[in-house]
């Protein structure tokens, strides 16, 4: 069984990670998720959903699981002011095999402060002041696409959580059709026939 991993923090964003961790969800028990933070506590997200991280970062070695999932954050001041959601990513700076990372709009932010995107592309939901206020960043290595995959490391902004979803998935060998998660269509109604379900056979 492959595992996955989703950091939590104070103000993590879940709705952007959630088409991700449904896509996991749905692979028939080939997927385990974990979720894990700077303590075992709570974590209330930005609309005030609470998450239980199972594990504290003294109980894991991120280097054990195959996706790392990081969620976008309500206000990254917060999480980037405990130097242990640094020193956590920090251990991912290896040259050896590491799993996958996910991170969503202003996440990335972490990822930078633990050097982690010294030499990878990324992208990111941040404002453009974020950048002049943390010289750590490297901007140089900002790439304004939808969503950019770079040395195993999938980052997005918000607005594109499916785009996201799809392209980590696939970076874990998933296969997921392009149509996932599509808006409804607008253009005709939908027919009784197409909005009839039924148990697979």
């Amino acid at each position: 069984m492959k595992r996955s991993l989703v950091m939590l923090y104070p103000g993590f964003c879940n709705f952007e990670i959630s088409a991700l961790t449904e896509i996991l969800a749905f692979q028939e028990g080939d997927w385990s998720l974990t979720t894990v933070g700077a303590d075992r506590q709570l974590y209330e997200g930005e609309d005030h959903l609470q998450v239980m991280a199972q594990k504290d970062f003294t109980e894991v070695n991120p280097l054990d699981y195959d996706l790392l999932i990081l969620p976008g954050i309500d206000n990254y001041h917060i999480p980037l002011e405990d130097p242990r959601n640094a020193a956590f990513l920090a251990r991912l700076n290896v040259s050896t095999k590491r799993p996958i990372i996910a991170a969503m709009s202003s996440s990335p932010v972490l990822l930078a402060k633990a050097g982690v995107l010294d030499h990878t592309k990324f992208t990111g939901g941040l404002f453009e002041e974020t950048y002049e206020l943390n010289p750590f960043i490297p901007k140089g290595n900002l790439v304004r696409e939808p969503v950019v995959s770079d040395n195993g490391i999938i980052t997005s902004s918000f607005q594109f959580f499916r785009e996201f979803a799809i392209t980590a998935a696939r970076a874990c060998g998933i296969k997921v059709p392009d149509g996932a998660f599509e808006p409804a269509r607008t253009d005709r109604p939908y027919t009784a026939e197409e909005l009839t379900y039924h148990l697979p056979k």
